[in-house]
Parts: structure tokens; sequence; C-alpha cells
């Protein structure tokens, strides 16, 4: 009887800790394949996941022996809590984890994006010589806005005040009283969105955030500002994102989170052409170093919660 199902990747390290104990299946792609994943979890008393497998009230009905579902990664909306709760079924995570990579990320892609001069490569080995077009500028003096401030947004708030940015945030879950206010500075969504030179997104994608840094909202932004999605796909809208871009409202943007996942020729149609854009798949949370303290310390809470 399998003990353990992991539907998706974690550190090797991890998948041979847990099988000196336990009787471990670990498919990494595993999560995309419902009937499979159906029939094995079952039996299974432990299921850990990332972001792509579905833990849904049909997938919670059939897991008639699952104690516990460790999720490796950033916190996502893909496991149906309440049907979880109702079945005594505990939920680990340790979003603590990958706080570094996602702080490094944003904190790095907003130097890139601002200074624009890193999208020369190709220029520079024509023979081309632009030091005209690549006068950019610096990030000391600045004020980062983060909308949402996670476990990421606050590694990312500790390295943009060493370089000297101003920090600013809005969270829609914090309570006024919760002690990183004192670390971070508190504004109004709206008063956010006017005073940041760099603005990096950290909301998840629930139906309530979906769309919210949209036109309206980037209309209000300074011109020449950064945007930066790190959090739930569609939570920015990517369209209205490219078109201030190619018009030149935005200075620039990088998505590491889409409403469409992996982008399809339609969907990254909109980003043909545009300029200082940086996109990549999901990877802000996803360094070597993260990705072996992430699942290290979801190994020790299954672990835990399994019992001897």
């Amino acid at each position: 009887m399998v003990d353990i199902v992991i539907s998706e990747f974690i550190h090797k390290n991890a998948v041979a800790d847990l099988s000196r104990d336990f009787e471990v299946h670990y498919e990494p792609t595993l999560g995309s394949d419902l009937t499979g994943l159906s029939r094995l979890v079952r039996q299974a008393r432990a299921l850990i996941i990332r972001d792509r497998t579905v833990v849904d009230v049909p997938l919670i009905a059939k897991a008639l022996h699952l104690r516990v579902i460790g999720q490796v990664g950033p916190v996502s909306d893909n496991i149906d809590m309440l049907s979880c709760e109702a079945r005594g079924v505990a939920i680990v995570r340790a979003p603590d984890m990958i706080a570094d990579a996602i702080g490094e990320y944003v904190v790095a892609s907003a130097m890139m994006l601002t200074r624009g001069a890193f999208f020369a490569t190709r220029d520079v080995m024509q023979g081309k010589w632009p030091r005209g077009h690549l006068v950019g500028r610096e990030i000391g003096g600045r004020t980062l806005g983060l909308v949402g401030l996670d476990f990421g947004a606050r590694a990312a708030a500790l390295r943009a005040r060493a370089l000297g940015m101003r920090v600013i945030s809005w969270d829609p879950f914090l309570k006024p009283a919760h002690p990183v206010w004192n670390e971070v500075e508190r504004v109004d969504f709206e008063d956010l969105l006017g005073d940041s030179d760099v603005v990096s997104v950290h909301l998840p994608a629930r139906p309530e955030f979906v769309g919210r840094i949209g036109t309206a909202a980037l209309a209000r932004m300074k011109s020449g500002a950064v945007v930066i999605a790190v959090g739930g796909g569609g939570v920015v809208d990517e369209a209205a994102v490219a078109n201030m871009l190619a018009i030149g409202r935005l200075r620039g943007a990088a998505f590491d989170g889409f409403e469409i996942e992996p982008l399809n020729s339609e969907a990254g149609s909109i980003f043909a052409a545009v300029p200082n854009l940086i996109l990549t798949p999901r990877i802000a949370d996803l360094t070597l170093e993260s990705h072996l303290r992430s699942s290290a310390a979801i190994v020790a809470k299954v672990r835990g919660a399994l019992g001897p």
C-alpha cells in the first residue's frame, strides 16, 4: 500500500528521506493525470503537491485514509480547504522557505527594468553602440510598493531597504496591529499606486483580486513605473500592461504568473515586440537553495502529521 503520493516535483533528497520509512509513489507529472491520481490516493495517508495538482471535493472523497497534504512552494488556491477541514485532513506549508528566492527575484527584476540597459546584448554583438538610448535610472531613493505583504514581499522589502528604497504596502489580510507594519509603511491601495516607482504584486488569484491591476489601476501609476507580477495569474491584466508598455506609459514589467499557464501562442502574442519585458515560467520562488529548503521543511511536517 502506498503511504505517500508525491504528484509534483520535489527535491530528490526529500524523496529519499521519506522512502526510508514509508512506501512512496513519486511521479512529478501525476498532478495532470486525474485518473492515476484518484487511484493512488485511495490508500495514501499523505499527498505532497505544488500548485498544479487540484485537490477538489471528488478527490478528497476518494482519499479515504488521507491525513495530511503537504504543499511545496507558494501558497496556491488549488486545494479545497473546506472539504479538507470537514474530513480532518491537515494542510502543511512552508512559505517562509521560499521567501528569499522571491525577494531576490523582485529586487533583481526591479533593478534590471529600472536601469533598462540589460536588453542591449544583441545590438552590441552586431556592432551597434546605443549608449544614448540606454541611460537608465537607479532604484536608490525610489519607492517600492508591495501589493500584498506575504513572506516573499517581506523578503523583497528587506532587500529594497538595503538598496536605499522607500517601501510601502497595502495588504487586505493583515490587521493594522500586525508587527510587520513596524518595518513596512502601511498605505491605502490608491496611494500605493500613485506613490510607487515599482509595484510588485503578490496577491493570490482569488476571484476578488483577478484583474485588480488593470487599465484603471495602471493609469493611476506614475508615468515610467515598473510592474512586477509574482502572485496569482490574472491579478495583473497582461493585455493592459502590454499596451501600457507599447505606448511608453510604463517603463518595464516582469511576469512570473499568467492567467493561462503555460502561455499558448494566442495568449503570448500580446507580448510580441513589447519593450523592457521579462517573462518567466513560475520560477520566482525556485532556486536550488529554496527548492532544498522547502522540500525538506514539507517532509518534516508530513512526518510529524503521520507520526512514528
